[in-house]
């Protein structure tokens, strides 16, 4: 059964780690922590830097001790990812999963954070939060800072029921909500880190992947075997809604589900469209490793086994 961290309290203390890319604007790091303050929590260390090395935050080495030491410290409560880009995959064997077990927090974060999200459900067996990074809170939409706030202090298992397109109906399904970004997911192919999604709701989304490449990662995705058994898919966001054209974003939606329509339309499972997650304002924090209802009548995303949980 998978742990579900404890819920925040006023005044508990978040710490931030950058296990993937440098964030060159340290202004967005600020912003990001004055957010967390806003909600009223605490930021473990408030004017921490990162030196950076190359593209990425620092070095393999001290990314590792850095979570390591975050994650141990019992003041903290949850842990921020600064940011996603590049770098979770070169430190998820290096990870100390004992430890992490021993000290059963959220991680939040989405992007290349996806890796270290799939790695703690299987080797810890441990829920996280797959939502906003520290770096993008201040561009959130309200209702997405909201949802944050509701899932850190214990409410995440409330009913979302969204606008959402159903691209393949099927009724209710039930399974584990797993996933996230989608190039970061394929990195795992063929590693001992693949994951099983025998049985889960998948998650996807990406950003500004051009179609030949989305195709190509779709399609390495199937003939791996990923989709073969899973209950449902739920598809986010596959466009960065910073600098888009309206037009170019529904024909890349429509490219996006109509190719994976194909590819599992043997199976017939439900199937998704236009779920307000990734890169996005409003990027909706949901729970990954706990078991959700997917409800194709209702639009809706439900967690029954966790109404009255601690």
């Amino acid at each position: 059964m998978v742990v579900i961290p404890a819920a925040l309290q006023p005044g508990d203390k978040i710490g931030i780690i950058a296990p993937a890319g440098h964030l060159a604007d340290r202004d967005r790091y600020l912003s990001g922590c004055a957010v967390i303050m806003e909600m009223g929590f605490e930021i473990a260390e408030p004017r921490k830097t990162w030196p950076g090395y190359g593209y990425l935050s620092d070095s393999d080495s001290r990314r590792v001790e850095e979570f390591h030491r975050v994650w141990s410290n019992p003041e903290i409560k949850a842990v921020f990812a600064l940011r996603g880009g590049f770098g979770s995959l070169r430190i998820i064997d290096k990870l100390n999963f004992d430890l992490i077990r021993k000290h059963p927090k959220f991680l939040i974060g989405f992007s290349d954070i996806t890796i270290l999200h799939d790695g703690l459900i299987q080797q810890a067996e441990l829920a996280g939060l797959h939502g906003p990074v520290l770096s993008s809170l201040a561009a959130s939409e309200p209702s997405s800072l909201e949802r944050l706030y509701q899932c850190l202090t214990g409410n995440w298992h409330k009913r979302l029921q969204e606008d959402i397109e159903v691209v393949r109906g099927g009724g209710a399904v039930s399974g584990r909500l797993r996933g996230g970004n989608l190039s970061s997911l394929v990195s795992l192919i063929g590693t001992p880190w693949e994951p099983d999604f025998s049985d889960c709701i998948l998650f996807l989304e990406d950003c500004n992947e051009p179609p030949y490449r989305i195709d190509r990662l779709l399609t390495q995705c199937s003939r791996s075997g990923l989709f073969d058994r899973v209950a449902g898919i739920i598809l986010g966001d596959f466009m960065d809604d910073r600098d888009f054209d309206r037009n170019e974003k529904l024909r890349r939606h429509d490219f996006v589900w109509n190719r994976i329509s194909e590819l599992t339309g043997a199976s017939a499972i439900p199937l998704w469209g236009n779920f307000p997650i990734g890169h996005c304002r409003r990027n909706i924090t949901i729970p990954v490793g706990v078991t959700a209802i997917m409800d194709s009548s209702s639009r809706s995303l439900e967690f029954p086994m966790y109404q009255e949980h601690d």
